[in-house]
């Protein structure tokens, strides 16, 4: 006799209720990303990717706890997800969230022209040096942009 599926309500009570809510907002935003992405001219997403924290968190254990819940609920929405969710999505999908929970972040885009296809492009997000997704490929790909920039050390900002 074959085990009954495991139904999204099974699945959601193994988890917290800080995590169903992370994950509930990572579907979201993951689902909402592909259009945004797609008919949004692309300094509103930089602008979008760049807003301001309002309340930083300072308590670096409290940081790490966010970071690696915004991580996996940004993972697990993108293999659930129905439609797109490539590195784009996840990415813009993890700034919001870790920008809304007062982490620090920045969203890189890079490109690299060593595809079968030409040029390919990618999209990660770090945050506090740790890699939040798309980070493992990301030494393939120069760095086009980030959003919000990253400061300039002191001794680069005259040049």
């Amino acid at each position: 006799m074959n085990k009954p599926r495991d139904g999204l309500l099974n699945k959601m009570r193994r988890f917290t209720p800080s995590e169903n809510f992370a994950l509930a907002e990572a579907m979201v935003l993951v689902v909402a990303a592909a259009p945004l992405i797609r008919f949004t001219p692309f300094r509103y997403i930089a602008r979008i990717a760049s807003l301001p924290i309002r309340r930083p968190v300072t308590d670096p254990a409290l940081q790490n706890a966010l970071i690696a819940r915004v991580a996996w609920a940004d993972s697990r929405a993108a293999k659930r997800s129905k439609l797109r969710a490539v590195c784009i999505e996840r990415g813009i999908t993890a700034q919001i969230m870790l920008r809304r929970r007062g982490i620090d972040s920045t969203l890189y885009f890079g490109a690299t022209p060593n595809t079968p296809t030409g040029l390919g492009a990618h999209v990660w997000v770090v945050a506090k040096g740790i890699d939040v997704c798309g980070g493992a490929v990301a030494k393939d790909y120069a760095t086009l942009a980030a959003f919000p920039p990253p400061a300039a050390p002191a001794d680069e900002a005259g040049a």
